[in-house]
């Protein structure tokens, strides 16, 4: 049972999207800013989000079962 199986596919893949997009804004934003004489910088961790979003594909693929490769007949 994962951390997110009371949510609905829907729930899901929003969760997914919205964590991709925190994902992206933590790497592609500046990660520090200084004005007024005081400077501060941003954590830029995405351990985190990468954990979140890994335990969402999980809870997806046991959903609706992981995508396999092609099938050869031979």
């Amino acid at each position: 049972m994962g951390i997110y199986r009371h949510l609905s596919v829907e729930q899901l893949q929003a969760k997914r999207d919205k964590l991709m997009q925190a994902l992206e804004a933590r790497l592609t934003l500046p990660t520090t800013a200084s004005g007024g004489g005081r400077s501060v910088q941003f954590n830029q961790d995405t351990t985190q989000i990468e954990r979140q979003i890994q335990a969402i594909h999980e809870e997806l693929d046991s959903r609706t079962g992981k995508r396999r490769g092609p099938i050869y007949l031979v």
